[in-house]
């Protein structure tokens, strides 16, 4: 008897390294990357795209060889959108395979019933056979655009790729870039470094020593990884591989040991589930050492004194990220207070908040209830 497919919804991330080729599209190679998903599609599997790559295309076009502005991003993504999906429009049509556009923003996910839509959208549009490719609506989304963005942005595609996989129920998130895995440092910077094969435990991370974000796209490995952290709590398997080698697409789906695999972890339920991977954080609270000891090993709430800064604007009962003096972000919560409450009463006992705001109902900055710490869901 014929062992049960467990592949059934993939979706596949393409950067912009792999989208691009000397400042064109690189159609040779996505030909063959799309042939070999329309070979698994045969056999009923479905397949959802993220793909870089608009800015790109619209600065070729425009023949702008500069640092850009993020006005000029814009303009290049509104330029670059279209170029993008008529070719992959037309290597598509190759297999009779209908393509679809989505352009979506953070709120698309943060807010419920948008999130909602979305979900019934791409349902339907798989039921119909038809790929969907999606990309951030650069041209209206500034926030993905700016280096230091940190308010209400997916940050890259990669976090894009991975809220999709975890939130469509994909069984596997591949993402094609322009290594061939994760290593324990940048193969480019020491040949000595060693790839890893699988990643059973997000504990190791500490060890890998992160080289710097493409030049072409706004994601490095750590993205990636940061990525497949958030596909791996949603109970979605990651696999990390060559673009640049389009067979390796084809091993990935067939089941063989390629590149680097990201397991799944234990997947966040309901409610926590939103507030941990909410697309939409409007901003951060960093903590010092003895709170984050607190939050991770007790799961206790968080207190004002543990609180040293803010960073970026929030109003009360929004999801905002919990990130240490390293600025690694180790959780979300609901924060009970506004930034600008938040820094009034940071480093201060939870008894001062009243003589500080004034009558107040909270006490703690993010109730344990409104918390989800990611160490939690990570063996």
């Amino acid at each position: 008897m014929k062992p049960k497919d467990t592949l059934k919804r993939v979706v596949v991330k393409l950067g912009t390294q792999i989208v691009m080729e000397n400042g064109a599209f690189a159609k040779a190679r996505l030909k063959r990357l799309v042939e070999t998903c329309a070979q698994h599609r045969e056999n009923g599997r479905e397949f959802i795209f993220v793909s870089s790559g608009a800015v790109g295309l619209g600065r070729s076009v425009l023949g702008i060889e500069r640092k850009l502005t993020l006005q000029e991003k814009q303009a290049c993504a509104a330029v670059g959108q279209g170029l993008l999906m008529n070719a992959y429009r037309e290597l598509f049509s190759a297999h009779d395979w209908m393509t679809a556009q989505l352009l979506l923003t953070a709120d698309d996910f943060a807010q419920r019933k948008r999130y909602l839509n979305l979900r019934s959208t791409l349902e339907t549009l798989l039921e119909m056979d038809v790929a969907p490719i999606i990309n951030e609506n650069d041209p209206v989304s500034t926030m993905e655009l700016q280096e230091e963005g940190k308010v209400k942005s997916f940050g890259d595609n990669d976090k894009l790729s991975a809220l999709v996989a975890g939130k469509l129920g994909a069984n596997l998130l591949v993402i094609l870039t322009d290594v061939d895995g994760v290593y324990t440092e940048n193969p480019q910077e020491n040949p000595q470094a060693e790839k890893i094969g699988t990643i059973d435990t997000f504990q190791r991370l500490s060890s890998i020593k992160f080289g710097s974000a493409s030049k072409l796209g706004r994601g490095g490995m750590k993205s990636k990884l940061d990525a497949s952290r958030v596909a791996s709590i949603c109970g979605v398997q990651t696999a990390i591989v060559s673009g640049l080698k389009p067979e390796s697409l084809g091993r990935v789906l067939s089941g063989e040991a390629e590149g680097t695999r990201v397991l799944p972890q234990s997947a966040i339920p309901g409610r926590k589930r939103w507030i941990g991977l909410s697309s939409g954080a409007t901003g951060s609270v960093l903590v010092n050492e003895g709170a984050k000891k607190a939050l991770v090993e007790k799961r206790a709430s968080l207190l004002p004194s543990g609180v040293v800064g803010v960073e970026g604007e929030f109003k009360a009962n929004e999801v905002v990220s919990i990130v240490d003096e390293r600025r690694e972000e180790i959780g979300r919560g609901i924060v009970s207070f506004s930034a600008k409450d938040v820094v009034k009463i940071q480093g201060k006992h939870s008894k001062e908040i009243k003589k500080i705001l004034g009558d107040v109902d909270d006490d703690v900055v993010i109730g344990r209830d409104n918390l989800v710490i990611f160490e939690e869901y990570e063996r």
